[in-house]
């Protein structure tokens, strides 16, 4: 009883304290360092065994390659100019209407998000963002409604693909449905989401946008193209569709993604790396292929197994037990409230804990609600999507919640303006509520009307 008891102590301090790790970030620390001293405590701890890290290992290494994948794709993109090759298209699209602007940098945050990630498209549209509209003379006041757009909108993005969350990488791994289950049953919610978000951070700030910006200006940005060259624009527009037909093609054959995205990352590195050794392909200030790889998040896959080892230890503290109960209980109650009480549960979780151990932790404890309830396919699914919804839009609410959010927050800090917490929870947990509601309600004409199902 004693050992029980100091494990289940044991197993609580340290997902406390690594979460701790994880927020703060003392001296400095990555994320793959944070979770792995949470990790290597629970091994030491005795709270996992060395088969639990085995097993974790089996569980991430795709999502975890998918991840990488896709980070060192964006990271080489940048390096080429394409995405500050379309901003600044964007720019000269909108001709000198801030509203045209707004909507024009929320639909290149939504594209960027759904291909590339929400981490990508937050690292790197976020100071491109902030230095179109420095270099566009725009105030404090008006620069937050298209940081909004870089940040929010291109987090509630990530939903419609496997790919574009590692969330969805991570979920989809562990329960085994493939590329096309996904995108039936996000691709909806996705849709309708991602107008709620556009539409919603516009009214908030519509006051704020400059009916118009100095087109002048915008001609010094560069809005002629110039930036990338044709040849490098149409082989990166071959690849980037040739990558999603692959991810059809594996997903029905079972074949990993993180094949897929990695051969596609590896070519464009290599296309990369003969285009520096003619200047003519490369307009933008040259990185050499070393600065490319030293800018991906190599600690990512540290990080993700960390997380699922630390979160296993939870079982000892019968947690993943009390979130099964809440789950299940959910689910007996009527009508949409069946999706959507889970999905709330999942959501205050994930915005107090952070949505990555809340995945994490949602995974095991649909697995244990399985287990003793013997659900029906619809409410198997229903949960399954209730964790992807509730960790994917639900951390809007609070900047702690979404590890993306926390990234632009940092971005924007750094560049020396900051975005008041006041200020954000406006946004942010109105935006929450309204998106995780929306999304429950679709999911559950899907699962209840059309008979959908994994």
């Amino acid at each position: 009883m004693r050992i029980m008891y100091s494990k289940l102590m044991f197993s609580l301090i340290i997902f406390l304290s690594t979460l701790y790790l994880m927020v703060r970030r003392p001296f400095r620390i990555n994320l793959g360092l944070a979770a792995g001293i949470g990790a290597l405590a629970s091994l030491l701890s005795g709270t996992v065994s060395l088969e639990d890290a085995i097993q974790a290992f089996m569980e991430i290494w795709d999502a975890a390659l998918t991840f990488l994948g896709i980070v060192m794709l964006s990271l080489t993109l940048d390096a080429m100019g394409f995405f500050k090759w379309a901003a600044l298209k964007a720019v000269g699209f909108s001709g000198g209407d801030g509203v045209k602007l707004y909507f024009a940098i929320s639909a290149l945050a939504t594209i960027v998000s759904v291909l590339f990630a929400n981490d990508s498209a937050v690292l790197i549209l976020t100071p491109i963002v902030l230095e179109v509209v420095s270099q566009l003379k725009m105030d404090g006041e008006a620069r937050l409604a298209y940081l909004f757009a870089a940040g929010l909108v291109a987090d509630t993005a990530a939903m419609p693909l496997i790919t574009s969350n590692p969330v969805n990488i991570v979920s989809a791994n562990f329960f085994n449905y493939d590329f096309i289950d996904h995108l039936i049953l996000m691709g909806p919610v996705a849709i309708v989401t991602i107008i709620i978000s556009i539409l919603t951070v516009y009214l908030f700030f519509r006051n704020r946008i400059p009916k118009y910006y100095s087109l002048e200006v915008a001609e010094i940005l560069n809005i002629d193209g110039s930036l990338i060259s044709k040849r490098n624009l149409k082989l990166i527009f071959f690849l980037l569709i040739s990558i999603d037909v692959g991810y059809v093609i594996a997903s029905l054959n079972g074949t990993p993604v993180s094949i897929v995205i990695c051969s596609g990352a590896l070519f464009l590195l290599s296309l990369y790396f003969f285009s520096l050794k003619n200047s003519r392909f490369i307009k933008e200030e040259k990185k050499d292929i070393l600065q490319i790889l030293r800018e991906v998040n190599w600690d990512i896959l540290i990080f993700m197994m960390s997380v699922f080892l630390v979160v296993q230890g939870l079982k000892h503290a019968k947690i993943d037990e009390f979130f099964a109960y809440l789950f299940t209980f959910g689910l007996t109650l009527p009508s949409v409230l069946g999706i959507l009480v889970p999905s709330l549960i999942v959501t205050v979780s994930a915005s107090a804990m952070n949505n990555w151990p809340m995945t994490m932790l949602g995974l095991i404890s649909i697995k244990k609600a399985k287990l003793y309830n013997n659900l029906s396919p619809r409410d198997y699914t229903g949960l399954i999507f209730s964790n992807i919804i509730g960790n994917n839009l639900g951390p809007h609410f609070f900047p702690l919640g979404s590890l993306a959010i926390l990234m632009w927050m940092e971005t924007i800090r750094r560049r020396g303006l900051t975005i008041r917490l006041r200020d954000y929870l406006k946004v942010g947990s109105v935006l929450s509520i309204l998106e995780v509601t929306t999304a429950s309600i679709i999911l559950w004409v899907e699962l209840n009307i059309l008979n959908l199902n994994i």
